[in-house]
């Protein structure tokens, strides 16, 4: 990624751009955790309506959670319907919600608005956001163990909406999400209309929120002025998501994916302070999630400074998951290599599978393809090639 100067936007992003019909959940996935991928985002979730109807009351008390938090952080207000114009109202962006039920049997909610309508007027260069490369993430751990830092990995729930949003941009609630906002806030009563027979209730935003294209952007905005214009940091040039600063003869260094941002310093006393600079900046709503010692989960890997001078990554959790997904014809037995010799040839007579079949097959290929970058490196030729035109 070309390098820019000051705190200007970057020109294009580090992360692809995923299939059309599922644009309004790019800047949504952007905060995900890499085992939450378009495939299980898509296909595991349920929108609220079918949510509900599965789920029930606890499905309706996961979407009011979501809700509330819209509400506490001040993320957009309701607006009278009857001071929008027709084109504005055509323009609304719509909330949307999904439910899942996690492994623990805990129903979780996720939030978005539906962006696709912002891909008419706004650019890539205008919503694309950098995250830390993999390059920079591993040659800043191997710096930390050399160095002996300590290193804590600290995780910023909400992390979009405390951002300002950069245009004005209408949001509506439609059927049983704005009938689950009125229990919420019943303060939004007066904003109520109807549209084709269903309730519905237009905001205004004021923060970023998940599902805008700018999102993710004006949230690396907003902590690169946290970090460089108010502490004294200086952005890497060769990449934007790590920052440096000299501290009691040390250097400091902070990168970070988004929301996921790991720090270390040779003194704990250091870092503990850069900690609490962010909680009180980023977690007066919600506390920051924290993880200390030698050991941590960060983006789907497990980096480990156990062993004193080393550091060690592994994916053991994300390998025996992918595993768990694959189908059962694919996932017997053992094999001494990633591919047999017969991976090239290809058979142009082979029908095409089926839609589900498909989707099955990229989500599971982009997850391989997350993991030889990483930590399996011996998987890159297969993997190049599945994810290739044979043609």
């Amino acid at each position: 990624m070309a390098a820019t100067q000051g705190n200007d936007r970057p020109s294009r992003t580090r992360n692809p751009t995923h299939n059309d019909e599922y644009i309004y959940l790019v800047a949504l996935m952007e905060t995900l955790q890499p085992e939450d991928d378009l495939f299980s985002l898509v296909t595991a979730q349920m929108t609220a309506t079918k949510g509900l109807k599965v789920f029930g009351e606890a499905g309706a008390d996961a979407i009011k959670k979501e809700l509330e938090q819209l509400i506490y952080r001040r993320v957009m207000h309701g607006v009278d319907p009857n001071g929008l114009t027709i084109a504005q109202k055509k323009a609304a962006l719509q909330y949307l919600m999904f439910l899942k039920e996690k492994r623990s049997g805990k129903i979780k909610g996720r939030g978005c608005a539906d962006g696709r309508k912002q891909r008419i007027y706004k650019t890539k260069e205008e919503t694309s956001s950098p995250t830390i490369s993999v390059e920079a993430l591993f040659l800043s751990c191997l710096i930390d163990a050399i160095e002996r830092r300590h290193v804590m990995v600290v995780d910023i729930p909400g992390a979009f909406m405390h951002a300002d949003i950069d245009e004005l941009i209408h949001v509506k609630l439609v059927g049983d999400i704005a009938e689950l906002l009125l229990r919420v806030d019943p303060s939004y009563q007066k904003y109520v209309t109807y549209e084709k027979g269903k309730k519905v209730i237009y905001t205004e935003l004021d923060k970023a929120l998940y599902g805008t294209l700018q999102a993710a952007l004006l949230f690396w905005e907003n902590l690169v002025d946290f970090l460089v214009n108010k502490h004294g940091f200086a952005l890497n040039p060769y990449d934007r998501c790590v920052a440096n600063k000299d501290i009691n003869g040390k250097q400091c260094t902070i990168g970070w994916h988004v929301d996921d941002l790991k720090i270390s310093h040779v003194d704990n006393d250091v870092i503990e302070g850069i900690y609490n600079l962010l909680n009180e900046n980023y977690g007066k709503e919600s506390p920051l999630t924290v993880s200390h010692g030698k050991k941590h989960e960060y983006l789907g890997m497990t980096i480990d400074y156990s062993e004193d001078g080393k550091v060690k990554f592994t994916m053991a959790d994300y390998i025996n998951d992918l595993i768990d997904e694959m189908p059962a014809d694919l996932s017997k037995g053992s094999c001494p290599t990633p591919a047999a010799n017969h991976l090239f040839q290809v058979n142009a007579n082979q029908q095409k599978l089926p839609p589900q079949t498909q989707e099955l097959f990229h989500h599971l290929t982009a997850k391989l393809l997350y993991l030889c970058k990483r930590t399996r490196g011996d998987l890159q030729t297969a993997i190049s090639f599945l994810i290739g035109d044979p043609a």
